[in-house]
């Protein structure tokens, strides 16, 4: 990819991010997905721009879990990353991240629950966990 590709791709990608109030400029460096482009070496063995994104999310503790024979939980950094070539896709790259939105954003404390109840629940479906929560009470 040339430069001025990668700069489309992370404008397109800081864009979507900041629709779903994961990434918020007004806001300095508080954000909760941070973005960059870092030379990774690729499956082929040279170093090219890769598209990387990085944010906390509660996970089970499986270390913890193991030895103990508790569920344990923790905050964990999350890392996605994917090579620009030809076959990058900005908006298929945003989507991995911003279908998990509210997950990424919710508390830790919801999030435990959440594992509690669906131990092996995809975090795109906390939203509709969350809505039945608020409709049971």
């Amino acid at each position: 990819m040339k430069k001025v590709e990668i700069k489309k791709a992370v404008k397109i990608v800081q864009d979507e991010l900041t629709k779903y109030g994961l990434m918020t400029p007004g806001k300095g460096i508080d954000f909760k997905v941070s973005i960059m482009v870092e030379q990774i070496e690729n499956d082929r063995g040279r170093v090219v721009p890769h598209m990387v994104a990085k944010w906390n999310e509660t996970t089970i503790d499986m270390f913890s879990s193991r030895t103990t024979g508790e569920m344990s939980y923790m905050v964990e950094e999350q890392k996605n990353a994917e090579e620009m070539n030809r076959y990058f896709c900005a908006e298929l790259f945003a989507k991995g991240i911003t279908q998990r939105s509210e997950w990424i954003k919710a508390d830790h404390e919801d999030c435990v629950e959440y594992l509690k109840e669906n131990q092996f629940g995809h975090p795109a479906l906390y939203p509709v966990w969350k809505e039945n929560q608020k409709v049971s009470v």
